[in-house]
């Protein structure tokens, strides 16, 4: 019998994210069919792409987009606004997991919460935690 687990990152990412990272972000959310070249995170499906069928209440999710967030010293201050919510298999939410956070965290915009996990049958999540860059797992 297998696990299932829902995976949520709900992060900004800094408006100056390398191009490289957004557009493997894109292709593994789903969002284009363009596979770039030399990815990070180097499997033959998109691992952050929306299943149609998931099991979640009111389904897979995912976004990310450029959002204004108000000003500061320089003017108008953006960021990408990342957030899926996902149904993954035990087989491989461990390893992509990690991937993904250590994909993500050099880039988080704000230090605190960036998403949690939690298996299937769980009331409450494990949260990841971004201080520094650094990601930590800790309970809200």
């Amino acid at each position: 019998m297998s696990f299932h687990y829902e995976v949520v990152f709900s992060t900004f990412l800094r408006d100056d994210t390398p191009p490289a990272v957004l557009d493997e972000l894109r292709y593994h959310l789903g969002l284009t069919d363009e596979r770039p070249r030399n990815l990070v995170i180097d499997y033959e499906h998109q691992v952050l792409r929306p299943d149609e069928d998931s099991y979640l209440p009111g389904g897979d999710h995912v976004a990310l987009r450029r959002q204004y967030r108000g000003h500061n010293a320089n003017g108008e201050h953006h960021a990408w606004g990342l957030h899926t919510r996902l149904y993954w298999l035990d087989d491989e939410w461990a390893e992509i997991w990690w991937q993904v956070v250590e994909l993500l965290a050099p880039h988080v915009e704000d230090d605190g919460y960036a998403g949690h996990f939690r298996e299937q049958f769980d009331e409450r999540p494990t949260s990841l935690i971004i201080v520094g860059g650094e990601p930590h797992l800790g309970e809200p």
